[in-house]
């Protein structure tokens, strides 16, 4: 047999393979052609300068779909970052084994591509990779923009907690659009990793376009909020507004479970729960001084006397602090509220999700409140929001009024009912009930009057933003300090890893934890 031959029956034995898994493994490339004609493609790992022994050009016919898996047997790691489809180049894909499929649709009219990383904490069902999502919002984009290639990406593979990660994730090789918390917006400005911003859809709420800002000047377009709050099926949580009044609260309820459910490690979590409590004791004004070391004891015995809530009366064990919630090695807190292991439950609102999954009755009414981290009610939000690549889509270019027609259409009311009410998923599931940024959302009857949006509609209106100018240095800092001082009141208390492994995957609110089946729970 000659070399042609073997090298033709060695390339139809990999797509017979690769065919013949679709479906059964994750984190594969999915090639749909829906033009009239043939679509020929390269892919990452697949072409000798990618580290294959040869080049594949795959053909893709029309009204058909390819399977491409990871080419496991070249040097460089497992990992599908790029797609060239008719002299349209993709970046950043990040398609491993362990993340989700993604689909490039191609439709023979596009001249260009914009290359999006979505935001990917938030809830979902256990057996679901959020194909489906994906999948809508490259559908509804194509449907208005036929002429732009969309690679979309939604996976926890993107490391976007990393700040090391971060340069690469907005640099050449990155995403031209990315969906990020705002945690470290300076450190995006400062480092010039981002574009100045302008909103172009729905308004956002003022303290989402306060928590997009940085030195004057807005960097972002906000997408969702996000801060903690309290959980209970019973009304009497509402009435509790200082720390001194939950405290109480919280001894009055049956001893038999824990009176609280949640998990204070993590090493995002750890600063920004100080910070509340900080802001909470000293008020708005002493958010500067929150963020610089050493810890106020004061305000550590907040975080200590809220957190002593989770722990059984008369038993020695707090899984609120001792790793057991944070380490995914049992049941989530959401689980242990809604089967009655507690009385309440710490989360964000979209945490109510699992709480509606896991109940096994929905007609008791669900109670929220924000935490109560001191005395002085002031709660801060979190922020995700939308932000450009300073190296890949400069302001006035293509790519930009591209990326700004994308923000627009994810920050619009369709979107965020599509998202907001579960839609990808089966009838009947939970609405993930997450905070959107943007004020006509909130506008709709639907929203209006419904029960649980009714409670946290107020926060809109009170809340603060929470400080977006964290550097590696000052977070690095302020876990280390501050889970010193916390072990120094409860030496049970487990912050996590240690400070220097740090950031690695990490989340100021949730971080994946396989085991629940959750796509993100508190850090």
């Amino acid at each position: 047999m000659g070399v042609i031959s073997r090298t033709t029956m060695r390339v139809f034995a990999i797509v017979l393979f690769i065919v013949a898994s679709a479906g059964v493994f994750a984190g594969q490339l999915i090639l749909k052609n829906t033009s009239s004609s043939p679509i020929t493609c390269t892919v990452d790992g697949w072409t000798r300068a990618s580290g294959g022994s040869f080049d594949w050009f795959i053909k893709v016919e029309p009204g058909q779909s390819f399977y491409v898996g990871q080419n496991t047997s070249r040097p460089n790691p497992p990992i599908i970052n790029w797609a060239n489809c008719n002299n349209l180049q993709t970046r950043a894909m990040t398609l491993t084994p362990k993340g989700p499929n993604q689909t490039l649709v191609l439709n023979g009219q596009q001249t260009r591509v914009l290359n999006v990383s979505l935001y990917s904490y938030l809830p979902t069902l256990p057996t679901d990779n959020f194909e489906s999502l994906v999948a809508y919002v490259v559908k509804s984009w194509q449907a208005q923009h036929p002429d732009v290639l969309l690679n979309a990406v939604l996976s926890q593979e993107v490391k976007i907690y990393d700040f090391n990660k971060l340069r690469t994730i907005l640099g050449n090789d990155g995403f031209d659009v990315v969906e990020l918390d705002m945690l470290y917006l300076g450190f995006l400005a400062d480092n010039q990793l981002i574009n100045p911003a302008q909103i172009s859809g729905d308004a956002p709420w003022p303290v989402a376009l306060a928590g997009s800002t940085y030195k004057g000047q807005l960097w972002g377009i906000p997408s969702w909020l996000c801060m903690n709050f309290i959980y209970a099926f019973d009304k009497g949580i509402t009435q509790q507004k200082t720390l001194d009044n939950l405290l109480s609260y919280m001894n009055s309820l049956p001893s038999a479970v824990p009176a609280l459910a949640g998990s204070f490690n993590g090493h995002w979590a750890v600063p920004a729960n100080y910070i509340n409590a900080y802001v909470q004791r000293y008020g708005l004004n002493a958010i500067p001084q929150a963020m610089q070391m050493p810890p106020d004891n004061a305000v550590i015995s907040q975080l200590v006397a809220l957190s002593d809530t989770c722990q059984k009366k008369g038993v020695g064990i707090n899984q609120c602090t001792n790793g057991y919630f944070y380490n995914g090695t049992g049941i989530t807190p959401e689980q242990a509220f809604a089967t009655g292991q507690s009385s309440t439950e710490m989360g964000f609102s979209e945490q109510s999700f699992y709480v509606n999954l896991y109940r096994s009755s929905q007609s008791a009414p669900l109670y929220v409140i924000p935490v109560s981290w001191g005395q002085n009610a002031q709660p801060l939000l979190f922020q995700d929001s939308f932000v450009t690549s300073a190296s890949t889509c400069k302001p006035g270019s293509q790519c930009s009024r591209d990326a700004q027609a994308f923000t627009t259409m994810m920050t619009g009311v369709a979107m965020k009912n599509y998202i907001v009410q579960s839609q990808d998923l089966p009838a009947g599931t939970p609405w993930r009930t997450l905070l959107v940024a943007t004020q006509p959302f909130w506008q709709q009857s639907q929203i209006v009057n419904n029960a649980y949006y009714q409670q946290l509609r107020p926060i809109l209106d009170s809340a603060a933003p929470f400080p977006n100018n964290f550097t590696e240095s000052v977070q690095t800092a302020m876990d280390t300090q501050v889970c010193v001082a916390l072990k120094a009141q409860r030496p049970q208390f487990d912050c996590g890893d240690s400070a220097k492994t740090l950031l690695a995957t990490g989340h100021a609110k949730m971080q994946p934890r396989p085991t629940s089946g959750e796509s993100r729970s508190k850090l």
